[in-house]
């Protein structure tokens, strides 16, 4: 019992002086906690090791959603690694890009390791008491150093000042290199809906005063944003993969707002359906400027993509309902499709657009 409580009051500890998320062994020694507390704490269950060098609360980890996971490991591996900087799928949840089809890797039961500060290594079995690990895939960049190492993958590609940035404090890739390095990780379509982000972020970076959804429709904007994502792509021209990058940008439009938008004009794009102009104002019989997913201007039809939040109340609907009726008193037809008809099964998307289609022109 002595032992257990002197174990919780070094991890209440190292809760008080550095917080309750990862912290670097090195910076804990220096705060006044010994080594051997450290280990005996890692021994027992109440530290987790995650990577050499650093420890944090085995309840802080339990408690984590998997997003909180990728974090705290992405700020373990920085501390082994404090050089790199974050890339790829790491870099893209950081910043919010989407990642639809990407599934992360874990390690279901790495073992804990500790670096004492001076640079010996102890190593040991996680306790009964720990919680359940998943460690998702970390992502780093350093030139030159290429390898797999357990949850973390080490690229040794070359990486311009320009092609990285700072959020927080954690390095990472900017919008336009994220896509270079991931685009390949994906199915076509969510690498689509990934560019269609990556743009949309730089158009607003570039006009940050501008409403998005208009400045998503200026062409200046829109061509500044697409040549700072081709030029980093042809610095990694070199690289496999890169066409993945290339072919999605070829058809990006910063004015999809939905992965499930994204993956609507991906298959139109297959099947050979006359594209439609994304994210368009519409005015309706009642006056009132109503913005759409996708327009058919020529053939004046409207085409919904309804995730599934979209209508979550009975207000929600009453509202929709009366937007659909004032753009159709105003001459338009209007179509909708879900994911299940979009992705699981876009034949069913292709089939209701060609029928409209089919039918305003007859």
């Amino acid at each position: 019992m002595q032992r257990h409580a002197q174990v919780v009051a070094t991890v209440d500890a190292i809760i008080e002086r550095a917080g309750p998320g990862v912290t670097s062994t090195r910076e804990l020694i220096a705060r006044g906690i010994t080594d051997s507390r450290i280990e005996t704490a890692v021994a027992r269950g109440e530290l987790l090791s995650l990577r050499r060098g650093s420890v944090l609360p085995t309840a802080t980890w339990a408690a984590a959603t998997p997003a909180d996971r990728h974090r705290l490991a992405i700020d373990a591996a920085l501390i082994a690694h404090p050089t790199a900087v974050v890339s790829h799928t790491s870099a893209a949840q950081i910043l919010s890009l989407p990642l639809a089809s990407w599934t992360p890797r874990v390690n279901p039961y790495p073992s804990t390791r500790l670096d004492n500060g001076s640079g010996t290594r102890t190593s040991g079995r996680i306790g009964s008491s720990s919680a359940p690990l998943g460690i998702p895939t970390v992502h780093l960049t350093i030139p030159g150093r290429h390898r797999t190492d357990a949850w973390l993958r080490i690229h040794g590609s070359p990486l311009p000042a320009a092609q990285w940035t700072t959020v927080g404090a954690v390095p990472l890739t900017g919008y336009s290199r994220t896509l270079a390095d991931t685009a390949s990780m994906l199915k076509p379509g969510p690498a689509l809906a990934l560019a269609d982000a990556a743009v949309r972020k730089i158009v607003g970076m570039i006009d940050p005063r501008a409403d998005q959804r208009h400045a998503a429709q200026d062409d200046r904007c829109r061509a500044a944003a697409c040549r700072a994502v081709s030029t980093v792509l042809d610095t990694c021209a070199h690289r496999t993969g890169i066409d993945a990058a290339r072919r999605a940008l070829a058809l990006v439009d910063p004015a999809s707002e939905s992965v499930l938008e994204s993956i609507s004009r991906w298959h139109m794009h297959r099947h050979r359906i006359p594209m439609p102009q994304c994210g368009m104002p519409i005015t309706g019989d009642d006056g009132r400027t109503y913005w759409a997913d996708f327009v058919w201007w020529g053939l004046k039809i409207i085409g919904e993509a309804d995730g599934a939040l979209k209508y979550a109340t009975r207000d929600d609907l009453i509202r929709e309902k009366a937007r659909q009726e004032a753009l159709e008193r105003a001459g338009w037809l209007v179509i909708r499709w879900n994911w299940a008809e979009a992705v699981t099964d876009p034949s069913i998307m292709i089939r209701r657009i060609e029928r409209a289609i089919e039918r305003r022109r007859l």
